[in-house]
């Protein structure tokens, strides 16, 4: 009779402690991820939805475009494709698409960056005179030259690889922002 209830008192506590232990454990997980979430770019997560709505469209060029509409919304509004440009420039962007560049598939990734820099050219070629005189004002004041140089020192700060297979778009903008400082 002792037995069982020795035996009795020993199972609960087993069972007592394990359900610490598992609390324990889904607390201490649960802050590990939130810590990891915080210290990914915040611009990351769309820009990992705006990727996974188009990364099975077989043409590069159109798959960039789905990317860009599922991350900014219809491209047929200005605002939209200004708003587009611009996060070319904007630091968290930047991180963000260079962790998508790193983690996509080797056989798509410069097909990726070609689209992208195909996009920038056409954007400034489809820029009308009021357009383009917006933007220029707005790259040309002070927060527009702090925000260039954040990006060149962002851009610079990565790897020697990454910065050659990108060198397709940085052209691109360079040659925009070129266009626009001498209308």
């Amino acid at each position: 009779m002792q037995t069982k209830v020795v035996t009795a008192k020993s199972w609960r506590t087993f069972w007592r402690v394990a359900g610490l232990t598992v609390l324990v454990l889904a607390v201490v997980g649960a802050l590990v991820v939130h810590r990891f979430r915080q210290r990914l770019p915040a611009a990351l997560m769309q820009d990992i939805r705006a990727g996974i709505a188009a990364r099975n469209i077989p043409d590069a060029d159109l798959r960039f475009q789905k990317y860009l509409e599922g991350r900014y919304g219809p491209l047929s509004d200005p605002a939209n494709r200004r708003k587009a440009f611009l996060d070319f420039f904007n630091v968290e962007h930047i991180r963000a698409l260079q962790l998508l560049v790193k983690h996509s598939p080797e056989n798509m990734r410069q097909a990726n960056i070609n689209a992208s820099a195909k996009w920038v050219e056409q954007y400034r070629q489809s820029l009308n005179p009021q357009e383009h005189a917006e933007l220029s004002t707005q790259l040309q004041s002070p927060e527009g030259r702090a925000m260039l140089q954040q990006a060149t020192a962002q851009y610079n700060s990565q790897d020697v690889e990454y910065r050659g297979q990108t060198a397709p778009v940085i052209s691109q903008l360079l040659k925009t922002i070129a266009s626009l400082q001498h209308p």
